[in-house]
Formats: structure tokens, C-alpha cells, sequence
């Protein structure tokens, strides 16, 4: 990455020294420096020297005529808040301009103190690279190995921290490109001395990371593996078999309060996932969400168990497949769960998944409402009966047309035809014309064999007309043929809710209903419901007696309730 000044963009001082410098006008600058009434240390809106602007625009004779006439100029950095601190030196590396690197190391340009900690140049949201603030960083970001060589041989400090403590080894694991990352990190390491080695593989930023450890936190394995990977010793080898050790000295947690092991199990994206109140909030009910799904798991499971798959999906009164559904949501939100847990970027994809599941569901809970529950009945019959044996029907005729689409368009120039380029973009283009999606895509302004249309006519008649109608008649079939016994399935589906609920209620809350025995004059261990029916009375009907007899039994039983509250209550107030 390059970074480059908006020059052209801003306005330009009067002075036409800037001017000449922009232009790469090597008279008129040259002019302009042996004039003797002008200020050869004027600076433009970005607050940079006329050198800046020169090694900007690649002009190394101008550069070199403004190095003589004014040395001073070699480290003077710009001072505007975004490039501050930017010499001419990194502004030569960031060009990767060879010659004018080694010309200014051979003029005395300081590469051991000069920093660049200009807005632009560290962490935050004007930052276009960062790369270090420091010359070497910046060409060992760069992956320019000449330079690298040539800036350490000049005495480059190799130990050098930034204001984020970072050392050159540490950028270089920041690099997003991994394979010039290695090769740099390999050389650097190859240029210092058995001494220097050690203690800078071990020097830690601001976060207290090093390399290694700041490889594993910003999830970079690659690197991680690789810089492993150099530690690594050979004890002994015979043949192909060899022993080989690792150091553990930051990657164990003896007398390490951020090993390795620590910065694993506490991942950056975990942490940063939960900074503000709302973030807690939204753990709490993350929680919730997960402890919910472990317990319908562990319910369901046991319950398949009990009764087995068939029964279980068969079983009308216990929500058919919706309880499998649940199973479904309970194991994506546990798969999102443990991805999460190891930083995955594929996280969202069983998260969308149980969404929608979980949307899906809300028609098993909402099967209590009568209106509703009946519905829930007929989707529950029409997907797992008429729509089941319709994709399979239309499945195979897909399949067969797309295998005909395809031979068609593979012989012909398939630039004019992308959306039959190959079988896989065939078969979605197909699916699409079967719902009405998409016209055929031909290019109609050149010609397109006959034969291509009578395909697609036969496959509009066929699927599109044909089948999508068939799917409608067998739909209005299967309503009116279900809708009679559909309220007699809700009131059993009810029932369920209601034992579901009972089961899962803890006992001290639950107040058993009905007539003890014992208030009857029964047996005390049972428990009894009354009824009281009325028969109509017919003359003749052999029945009627029978009613009257019922009644006046039942008139006895009413009598003796009536008693036995009344002498219950006396009892109470006399013992009161």
C-alpha cells in the first residue's frame, strides 16, 4: 500500500516554488533556489517543504539540487496533524525509490529517530497504513527487501517501539498479506545477530504481547503457525523419524498471565462483543436463548427415545414435525455457540438457520388459539403430504429438462448464454423459470436454435402449467377433506398444551380438581367429577324412568354436598 499526499487536489501557495516543484519545472526551480529575496523554507497546505513535494512527484534531480542548496531540508518532517512527522526519507521508502534511499543515507538522513505519528499514520479513524512510525517498519511493510537490507546495514534499530509499543516483528504480523509477511519477518530475523534474536522475539507492546502472542489475538494462525514453526528445534533425526522440541515459554501458563493458552481462551472478538449496556443486555438474553435450547434438547431427546422416530414424527397430538424442528433450532443455536467460542466468521450461518426455525415454531406454540391451531393442523398434513410428493414429481422433472437445457447450450458459444454456462448455473436458472421468476435469458439480438425454444415451451406447458396447478387442486383436495375432523385434531392438540404445561409445573404448585371420595361417602383414595345430564323426556320411551331415577339420585347426592359444607362450616366456627 502507497500512501500518497492529495497534492494535486489541494491549493497551492502563490509561490511559484511549489509550483515548480509539482510540475517537475527543474529550470525554474533551480532559478527560483539562486534567487537570493526568496524563502527556500516556505511550506504548503499540508504543511510540507518543497522536498516533500519533489520526492512526491519522483523528480531525483530536483531533489538533489534542493539538497544542496538546503541540506537542512533532509530531516525536516511536515507538521500537519494528518502526515506529522513524515520525512523525506519515509516518504522515499513508501516510493520504493532505491536510488533516493541510499542517496539520503549517504547525505546523513536519520533512519533511527525519525517518526511518522501523524493521524494518518496510527490507529484510528484517519488512518490510511499503519505501519510503524518508524523507516524501517515502514519498509519492512512495504516488502521491499532492498531497502530493508540497506536501512538495517545503515544501522536501522531493529528494537524500535512505537507509540502502541510494537516492534517491526510485531507489524509484520499485522500485515494482511501473509505470504511477503513471511519471507520479511525470515529475513529481518536472518540479519540479526544469535544475540539480538532472542531478545527481540521476546519484546512485548503496550498490550504485553509478543509476536507470537499477538499472532494468536488477532487470530492470525498462519503466522502463528509459521513463527512456531521457528522455534522449533531438532533434537535428533534417524531416517524420515525425527524428535523435536518447542519452546513453551509464552505459550504455557506457568507464571504467564497472558500465555498463549490465556489469550485463546479469551478471544478479542468475545470481548469486544460485550463493551456497552446494551451488549450485556443482549448476553443476558443470548442466555437465555442457550440455556432454552439446551433444555428442549435434552426434553425432546428423551422423549424421541421413549417412543421412537416414527411415533414421534406421527404423533398429530404431540405437534407432528415441529418437535423435530425444535431439535433442529436447540443443535444450530449450540453449533453458532461453539463457533463463536473459536472466533468463527461462519457463525452466522446456523444463527440464520435457527432464526428461521424458531420463526417457523411459533406455529406449534400458537396451535392453543382455535382459529389458529387449525391451520397449524393443515399446514402440518399439506407439507408433509401433498407438497412432499409433489417436489418429488417436480424434482425429477427439473432434473430431466435441465439435463436437456444444458446438452442444448453446451455446444453452442456459452459468453452469449452465462446463465447456462455450466450445470449447476443451468439447474438455478431452470428452477427460476419453473416459478415464474425469469423470463428465458437468450440474447435475442443474435439466433438461438430452434430447438432451445421448443425445449422451454414444453417445459412452461409441462411444469410451470401443468404441475404448479396440479399442486393447487391437490391442496384444496387435501383442505376440504381435512377441515371437518380439523376442530376434533385442535381440541386433542389443546389437551397436549395442557399436559405439556402440567409436566413441566413443580408439584407445590399444582391443586388437584374434582370431588374427594370421601365428601361423597366413597372410597377416600379417589377422586370423582359430576356431571349432571339431562335426557330428554319422550312418552313411551322406555328411557324416562331410568332419567327420573338418575335425577332424583343425583337430587340426593346435590342434597347431601349441601350437608356435609354446611357441617363442615359449623365445625370450623365452633372449634374458631
Amino acid at each position: 500500500m502507497h500512501v500518497t499526499m492529495d497534492i494535486d487536489k489541494t491549493r497551492r501557495p502563490k509561490e511559484e516554488f511549489f509550483k515548480a516543484a509539482h510540475l517537475n519545472d527543474t529550470n525554474s526551480m533551480k532559478a527560483l533556489l539562486m534567487s537570493e529575496d526568496f524563502d527556500p523554507c516556505i511550506r504548503g497546505d499540508l504543511e510540507e517543504t518543497i522536498l516533500h513535494t519533489a520526492l512526491f512527484n519522483g523528480n531525483k534531480e530536483i531533489a538533489e539540487f534542493i539538497l544542496d542548496r538546503i541540506p537542512a531540508l533532509i530531516d525536516e518532517p511536515i507538521t500537519s496533524d494528518k502526515y506529522r512527522g513524515e520525512t523525506p526519507m519515509h516518504i522515499a521508502v513508501l516510493k520504493q525509490d532505491m536510488e533516493m534511499v541510499k542517496e539520503l543515507l549517504n547525505r546523513g538522513a536519520d533512519v533511527i529517530t525519525s517518526r511518522a505519528t501523524g493521524s494518518c499514520f496510527v490507529p484510528g479513524e484517519d488512518c490510511q497504513c499503519y505501519y510503524g512510525e518508524f523507516v524501517l517498519s515502514f519498509a519492512a511493510c512495504i516488502g521491499n527487501e532492498e531497502i530493508v537490507r540497506t536501512l538495517i546495514k545503515h544501522n536501522a534499530p531493529l528494537d524500535a517501539r512505537d507509540s502502541l509499543g510494537n516492534t517491526v516483528l510485531h507489524l509484520l504480523v499485522l500485515q494482511e498479506e501473509a505470504s511477503h509477511a513471511y519471507s520479511m519477518y525470515d529475513l529481518i530475523m536472518s540479519l540479526m545477530t544469535e544475540k539480538q534474536q532472542p531478545s527481540l522475539d521476546c519484546i512485548t507492546n503496550n498490550d504485553g504481547y509478543t509476536p507470537l502472542k499477538l499472532a494468536v489475538a488477532e487470530g492470525q494462525m498462519e503466522m502463528f503457525n509459521h513463527l512456531l514453526e521457528k522455534q522449533k528445534k531438532p533434537y535428533w533425526r534417524m531416517g524420515t523419524v525425527s524428535y523435536c522440541t518447542y519452546d513453551l515459554t509464552s505459550i504455557d501458563t506457568w507464571e504467564d498471565q497472558k500465555s498463549v493458552l490465556d489469550i485463546i481462551t479469551k478471544s478479542k472478538d468475545t470481548k469486544e462483543s460485550y463493551q456497552t449496556k446494551e451488549d450485556y443486555v443482549r448476553l443476558v438474553g443470548e442466555l437465555i436463548t442457550v440455556v432454552g435450547a439446551l433444555i428442549i434438547l435434552i426434553s425432546e431427546l428423551i422423549f424421541l427415545s421413549k417412543i421412537g422416530l416414527k411415533n414421534y414424527l406421527a404423533n398429530t397430538s404431540n405437534g407432528g414435525p415441529y418437535p423435530l424442528l425444535l431439535i433442529c433450532y436447540s443443535l444450530l443455536i449450540i453449533a453458532a455457540v461453539v463457533m463463536r467460542l473459536l472466533s468463527e466468521d461462519e457463525e452466522a450461518f446456523p444463527m440464520s438457520f435457527a432464526l428461521i426455525i424458531g420463526w417457523c415454531n411459533t406455529i406449534y406454540f400458537a396451535r392453543g388459539f382455535k382459529t389458529l391451531g387449525k391451520f397449524s393442523i393443515l399446514i402440518q398434513k399439506i407439507l408433509f403430504g401433498d407438497l412432499m410428493h409433489w417436489c418429488s414429481l417436480v424434482f425429477i422433472c427439473i432434473i430431466g429438462f435441465t439435463f436437456a437445457f444444458y446438452i442444448l447450450f453446451v455446444t453452442l458459444d456459452l459468453t452469449d448464454y452465462p446463465y447456462f454456462r455450466n450445470f449447476a448455473m443451468t439447474l438455478r436458472t431452470t428452477f427460476e423459470l419453473m416459478m415464474g421468476l425469469l423470463d428465458i435469458p437468450l440474447p435475442y439480438d443474435k439466433p438461438t436454435p430452434s430447438n432451445v425454444f421448443v425445449i422451454y415451451i414444453l417445459y412452461m406447458l409441462f411444469v410451470y402449467l401443468l404441475l404448479l396447478n396440479l399442486l393447487i387442486a391437490m391442496m384444496d383436495d387435501s383442505y376440504w377433506r381435512i377441515i371437518p375432523e380439523a376442530e376434533l385434531l385442535w381440541k386433542v392438540q389443546f389437551a397436549a398444551v395442557i399436559l405439556l404445561l402440567e409436566q413441566r409445573v413443580p408439584a407445590f404448585l399444582k391443586v388437584r380438581s374434582g370431588i374427594p371420595g370421601s365428601s361423597l361417602g366413597f372410597d377416600d383414595d379417589k377422586w370423582y367429577i359430576g356431571v349432571e345430564e339431562i335426557l330428554p323426556e319422550t312418552e313411551g320411551d322406555t328411557s324416562a324412568p331410568i332419567q327420573r331415577h338418575y335425577n332424583v339420585k343425583w337430587n340426593r347426592v346435590r342434597k347431601n354436598l349441601g350437608k356435609i359444607i354446611k357441617m363442615k362450616e359449623s365445625a370450623e366456627s365452633t372449634i374458631l
